[in-house]
């Protein structure tokens, strides 16, 4: 008997040759902080993070720990991280992706499911096993479903 399929199959992904433009947008459309990223054949390479986006706005003493807290000595307005953005926009998102913080398969067991998620992991990826092409993702809304769905299981 089967288990019944915790993640979802129709979800916002990525190409790894679109831009940084695309993906915000795409985050903007979604409602998304993170979005997976995937090479032309379909197969999982990491994640387009929302964080690591930021992170290039941020001053690169603020990003090793100096000033942390505390960016008093950085005045850039709104306008001069828009200019920042912009600047950054044509790239391809494959200069932003990140590793995964967990990745799960079809056959993964919810209870690591559940533990990823208790860890603070948002959007976990789903890969086939062999291949590694990404077949799903899983939230905390998706597991949230399955554990509310009537029925056995």
């Amino acid at each position: 008997m089967s288990s019944p399929v915790i993640f979802n199959t129709a979800f916002p992904l990525l190409k790894d040759t679109e831009t940084v433009a695309d993906a915000i947008q795409r985050m903007l459309d979604d409602r998304v902080s993170d979005l997976p990223v995937v090479d032309a054949s379909g197969k999982f390479i990491g994640m387009f993070r929302l964080d690591r986006l930021y992170a290039t706005l941020l001053p690169k003493a603020a990003l090793i720990g100096y000033g942390v807290g505390d960016l008093a000595f950085v005045s850039d307005t709104l306008g001069q991280l828009r200019e920042k953005m912009r600047e950054i926009e044509h790239l391809a998102v494959r200069d932003f992706v990140v590793k995964a913080r967990g990745v799960v398969h079809p056959d993964t067991p919810p209870l690591e499911i559940v533990l990823l998620l208790h860890h603070g992991i948002n959007a976990i990826p789903v890969v086939e096993r062999d291949g590694g092409r990404l077949v799903g993702m899983v939230s905390a809304r998706d597991l949230l479903n399955a554990l509310h769905a009537e029925g056995n299981g």
